[in-house]
C-alpha cells in the first residue's frame, strides 16, 4: 500500500500550458540513499526520493523526513520557494498570475541546520523555524486583477527547492511540488 502511494504521489504530470516566466522547472525524481525524502517517516533504503509531486503541504502524518538512508551527515545549504497563484481560461491559459519568490538568507541556513537531528530533519520543522526576518523575498505579477469572467480555475503552485551537502561535499537538490486547482464558481 505504501509503495501505491508513493508511487501515486511521485507521478509526473506535464505542464499544461501555464507557464510564464516565473515557472520552477519540475525536477524528474531519482532514488537517493545519500540524503532524500521519505514520505510518513517511513526510512528504508531505496524508498529515498529527490522529487515529489502532491496537492497539499506534506505535514503531520503525510510529513515528510529528509534523511539519509545510508547514514551520512549533511548540512542545509540553501532552501527556496516559490509561491504563485494563477488564474486561467477555459483552455488552460494564464489569464493574470501574482507570484512571491523566497529565498532563505545565508545568515538563516544555520538555524535550519541547528534543525538537523540525528541526521533528519522534518519538512514542517524546516517551515515552521523560518520567520519572515529570515527570507528575502520578490514578488511579480500582472499589473491588473482579472475579472472574474474571464478565467475559470485558480491554479496554486507552490515549489521548495532544498539544497543539502554531505560531509564527502557531494550536492543534492531536493525538491516538493505542490500543486492544486479551484473552480472559479466555487470562489
Amino acid at each position: 500500500m505504501r509503495k501505491f502511494f508513493l508511487l501515486l504521489v511521485l507521478v509526473v504530470i506535464g505542464n499544461y500550458g501555464f507557464s510564464n516566466e516565473y515557472e520552477p522547472e519540475k525536477m524528474l525524481t531519482e532514488v537517493n540513499d545519500d540524503v532524500a525524502m521519505y514520505l510518513g517517516g517511513v526510512i528504508a533504503k531505496g524508498t529515498g526520493v529527490t522529487a515529489l509531486q502532491t496537492n497539499i503541504v506534506p505535514q503531520g502524518k503525510a510529513d515528510i523526513v529528509i534523511t539519509s538512508a545510508a547514514g551520512k551527515k549533511f548540512e542545509i545549504t540553501g532552501m527556496k520557494c516559490t509561491s504563485m497563484v494563477q488564474a486561467l481560461d477555459a483552455s488552460n491559459n494564464e489569464v493574470a498570475y501574482m507570484v512571491t519568490l523566497f529565498t532563505v538568507k545565508e545568515s538563516s541556513l544555520n538555524k535550519l541546520n541547528k534543525q538537523v537531528k540525528k541526521n533528519q530533519v522534518k519538512f514542517s520543522t524546516l517551515l515552521n523555524t523560518l520567520g519572515e526576518k529570515d527570507l528575502d523575498s520578490e514578488m511579480a505579477g500582472t499589473a491588473e486583477e482579472p475579472d472574474t469572467n474571464t478565467f475559470a480555475k485558480l491554479r496554486n503552485l507552490q515549489v521548495y527547492d532544498i539544497f543539502v551537502k554531505t560531509l564527502e561535499s557531494k550536492e543534492i537538490h531536493l525538491q516538493i511540488y505542490v500543486e492544486n486547482f479551484h473552480d472559479a464558481k466555487d470562489l
